[in-house]
């Protein structure tokens, strides 16, 4: 049996969608934040993004999107840019949640301010 480890500098939790159960892991580092979205019990590579927030000489927060395309790549950066509003710092998004749609992009968002902001 494997040790378990906590640390204070990483969260774990869940939330409740229309597709079911999300698991939810953030990664604080000095600079920034990771987030691992996952449908499943494990955690898995997938869509990613990473934002960094508005600073002087910038409303806007910046983003970039990679492992994603079309459509699906606007929506895991708006939550990447969303997020990294709301933290006030650089904010990568790793989302194994299957097909991400402007409904579901709305849901996860709502869920995740709950938790974060909380």
């Amino acid at each position: 049996m494997g040790t378990i480890m906590e640390f204070s500098d990483i969260r774990q939790f869940e939330i409740s969608t229309s597709r079911g159960k999300v698991r939810v892991r953030i990664m604080e580092f000095e600079n920034g934040q990771i987030f691992l979205l996952s449908d499943s019990e494990k955690f898995r590579l997938g869509l990613t993004a990473i934002a960094i927030p508005p600073n002087q000489g910038r409303a806007e927060p910046t983003s970039t999107g990679f492992l994603s395309a079309g459509i699906e790549s606007t929506h895991i950066r708006t939550i990447a840019e969303r997020i990294s509003s709301w933290v006030g710092q650089t904010c990568m998004i790793v989302a194994a949640v299957g097909n991400i749609d402007q409904p579901y992009m709305l849901e996860l968002l709502t869920a995740l301010k709950e938790q974060i902001l909380s």
